[in-house]
């Protein structure tokens, strides 16, 4: 398979200042100690999941924020929104980066650009910010090959799967919350389900046909669950905990519980 690249609107936000590292580790779920490059989740008190960034941290002490799914200023504000007295400045780079996403199954060779692993779609993929101009290798691609492709493998998404009506954990997102690193904003709701195991909801695969947004009913009329992503006839659904895999909906089936896989 030869690399398949095509443009992403990733919002890039530096964070710089004195506590700029002391602040993001009270803020996001992800322990960013001794961390070059990690996912990281913003929650609110409630725990519910406001956005998703890839963290870099800098030689020079600053920190990149990329986020595929919020605007720049948008990621500010969710950024910004607890600082008092921090020595914190946040500043948006966006435009200084043409932003792509590259996937194959090698690393590509791209002179002047920085390169980012990831894993959230399920297949070698890079978040990559170029110098405006830069030639990207392989032929142009439709990002919607690799959404379907992590939809297919029960990968979930912030926000298609995960925004601000749910937790983490509902959604197979455990791998991005950090429960050994101290207090940050939803750490407390993070550590009690994890006592706890107190989850209402799951987000399961289910074979289809199914459509997104789909309302999954049980013969009392009750609803239970929810489709939120499709990938051609398949999809992952939001369900009750209560509801085993093989659970029959019609022509839907439930299949195992949405999972993100590590870096």
């Amino acid at each position: 398979m030869s690399f398949r690249h095509v443009p992403v609107d990733t919002a890039v936000v530096r964070v710089t200042g004195e506590d700029a590292e002391a602040f993001l580790q009270g803020q996001c779920t992800a322990d960013l100690r001794g961390v070059a490059l990690t996912d990281a989740l913003w929650l609110n008190r409630k725990g519910r999941v406001l956005a998703h960034t890839v963290v870099v941290r800098e030689a020079d002490g600053s920190f990149l924020l990329l986020c595929p799914h919020l605007r720049p200023a948008e990621l500010i504000a969710v950024v910004t929104a607890n600082v008092i007295a921090d020595d914190v400045v946040t500043t948006d780079e966006s435009t200084r980066w043409d932003r792509w996403m590259i996937w194959g199954e090698s690393t590509p060779v791209v002179p002047g650009a920085r390169l980012f692993a990831t894993r959230r779609y399920g297949v070698l993929a890079w978040d990559v910010l170029a110098p405006p101009g830069t030639r990207l290798p392989g032929p142009a691609g439709a990002l919607r090959e690799i959404v379907n492709r992590r939809v297919l493998m029960g990968i979930p998404a912030v926000p298609d799967d995960c925004g601000p009506g749910e937790f983490p954990q509902e959604c197979g997102l455990d791998a991005w919350v950090s429960h050994t690193k101290g207090c940050y904003l939803g750490q407390e709701v993070m550590a009690r389900i994890q006592s706890m195991g107190s989850l209402r909801r799951i987000l399961r695969y289910v074979e289809g046909p199914a459509t997104r947004g789909q309302e999954l009913w049980m013969p009392d009329g009750k609803i239970v669950g929810v489709v939120r992503s499709v990938a051609g006839c398949d999809g992952l659904a939001l369900v009750s905990v209560d509801l085993p895999e093989g659970t029959v909906f019609g022509e839907l089936c439930l299949g195992a519980p949405a999972k993100m896989p590590g870096r």
